[in-house]
């Protein structure tokens, strides 16, 4: 074979695995390989070890420590694992990262069905980008502006301020009473204009707001 025919036959082969994406699943696993080989040298000769001082600092601490895990799970989502061979021992987060579940949880996301076809990240970078627009997300689902799991400190003062303000204790909020609260929030509210809302809020709730436990609402005063 001549030195053209060798030439052409190994750009060829340079083309096809490049087009099929193998040429850099090879690249990234090199990559990692040389890392982790240059890693372990320096351990064998006793020297300083390779370390990114700024990112083990960032590393340590718990919001470190969620971007890490957002940026894993986003590379296992679409199966990079080549990627994810170099992105490990370079930030050497081989163990410690919350899994998709923990990562959720910690970050308030609710494991809807359309969420599941997508990766953590891009429902992070909608939420910022709803809170920064001030709206509800696309589907107009009012319900997913409120936040599903409250705290329990949450709701022992959503509690109590109910209670206070009903003051005929039956587990609802009448006229008299949610004209109280009103006064209290905003005493310079016009009169007129507060009987006004306030007797358009209670057709919407059937002359009653009742008290909600658990997501269920309980009878008031209908």
């Amino acid at each position: 074979m001549s030195a053209e025919e060798d030439t052409e036959l190994r750009d060829l082969l340079v083309q096809t695995l490049e087009n099929s994406g193998v040429l850099n699943k090879i690249k990234a696993e090199i990559r990692a390989a040389v890392f982790l080989a240059l890693e372990e040298q320096e351990r064998v000769e006793n020297k300083t070890p390779l370390v990114n001082e700024s990112l083990k600092k960032f590393l340590n601490t718990e919001d470190g420590r969620l971007v890490a895990g957002l940026v894993a799970e986003f590379l296992q989502f679409f199966n990079l694992d080549f990627t994810l061979a170099v992105f490990r021992p370079e930030t050497n987060t081989f163990t410690g990262l919350d899994g998709r579940d923990n990562l959720a949880r910690e970050l308030g996301i609710h494991e809807r069905e359309e969420l599941k076809g997508v990766p953590l990240l891009l429902e992070v970078i909608r939420n910022g980008q709803q809170k920064e627009k001030g709206t509800c997300p696309s589907d107009g689902d009012l319900l997913n502006c409120i936040p599903k799991d409250l705290s329990a400190k949450l709701i022992t003062e959503a509690k109590r301020k109910f209670e206070f303000y009903d003051r005929d204790k039956n587990g609802g909020i009448n006229k008299e009473e949610l004209k109280d609260l009103f006064i209290d929030l905003f005493p310079h509210f016009h009169k007129n204009m507060l009987d006004r809302y306030v007797n358009d809020e209670f057709k919407a709730f059937n002359n009653g707001i009742p008290r909600s436990e658990g997501g269920k609402k309980q009878p008031g005063p209908f």
